[in-house]
Order: structure tokens, then C-alpha cells, then sequence
């Protein structure tokens, strides 16, 4: 399927890149893994500790993923989110 096309569905494709404190890198990217439209999760070197890959139905969709979800996680301490236009 095109990137940002779900079922049909035009949806919502972004990167989420993710400060982590502590020694809470590995778990946060577990946890992350299991979260419906997570495409893939990096682990990377430079400002950021992790790199997540999503693909939503909507921004709504989006926005609870990261608002309820990869905020709410123990050791995430800043996210910023780029969308995908293309």
C-alpha cells in the first residue's frame, strides 16, 4: 500500500522522535513496539534516544498515540513529531 493509505483509508504517516531519561531507553522501545500503528522503532545516537515510525487513521488517531500513550510512559520526557506530507 502507499505510504499514509490505511484499508483504503487516507491516514496519517509520522516520525516521533522521542527523549528518554535515565536508563529507560530500552523498555520505552519495548513498550513502544506493541502500539497499534507503530510501523517501526529505532534506538539512534544524537539529540534524540529514539526514532518511532507511525502510520494512523487520522490525526485524531495520531494524537491520542502520542498524548496518551508514548507520553504516558515512564522515561519519556520530550517527544516532537514531524508529519509525512509525501
Amino acid at each position: 500500500m502507499p505510504p499514509g493509505v490505511n484499508g483504503g483509508k487516507v491516514g496519517q504517516g509520522a516520525f516521533i522522535f522521542i527523549n528518554v531519561s535515565g536508563d529507560h531507553t530500552r523498555s520505552v522501545h519495548t513498550t513502544i513496539q506493541r502500539f497499534a500503528g507503530v510501523k517501526a522503532v529505532y534506538t539512534v545516537t544524537g539529540a534524540y534516544d529514539i526514532i518511532v515510525h507511525v502510520e494512523t487513521e487520522s490525526f485524531q488517531t495520531l494524537g491520542e498515540l502520542i498524548l496518551s500513550k508514548i507520553r504516558g510512559i515512564d522515561g519519556v520526557t520530550h517527544t516532537v513529531t514531524c508529519l509525512v506530507l509525501s
